[in-house]
């Protein structure tokens, strides 16, 4: 484990994680507002460096007071691979599984790392899915990808699921 410091290692992440939009949307912003000061005092962990799997956002354990509060033990995760996120999301020092939290992801495929590690280590977690709609100057900038034909049906009035 490896937690990043500095601004200029920071905006290296942030470098890379743009480069796998929009799979890493939910950390790449938040690392994002990390180098515009980072106003929620968060933590940066990646599994190694700089050539990263796992990256892991957190707060500060000084901020994780609350064993109860899962807005506050919120965190952020993309990995690039699965068996890999799985050991390094086990480590106690990564994630706190005694806490009540949160865990959010534009990855649809870490529910089976997730569902995995409850089962291991006997807890219950319970499953949302949220939508996230951008602006298409958004998109142009972050993922112009998505603005090929095929990726991106707008008929019926309903997005397609990507």
């Amino acid at each position: 484990m490896f937690p990043l410091q500095g601004a200029q290692v920071l905006q290296m992440l942030e470098k890379s994680l743009r480069k796998s939009l929009p799979t890493s949307l939910k950390v790449y912003g938040t690392v994002f507002h990390m180098n515009q000061g980072n106003p929620f005092k968060l933590k940066a962990l990646v599994d190694r460096w700089p050539d990263f799997n796992t990256v892991v956002i957190r707060p500060q354990e000084q901020d994780m007071i609350d064993d109860l509060d899962h807005y506050t033990n919120t965190y952020h995760i993309y990995s690039k691979d699965l068996k890999n996120c799985q050991e390094f999301l086990s480590l106690p020092e990564v994630i706190n599984w005694k806490q009540h939290l949160q865990i959010q992801s534009s990855q649809s495929s870490l529910n089976e790392v997730i569902q995995s590690l409850a089962a291991t280590k006997s807890f219950k977690v319970k499953q949302s899915q949220n939508i996230l709609y951008m602006a298409i100057e958004a998109i142009r900038e972050l993922a112009p990808s998505l603005l090929d034909v095929k990726n991106l049906s707008l008929s019926h009035g309903k997005p397609k699921a990507m």
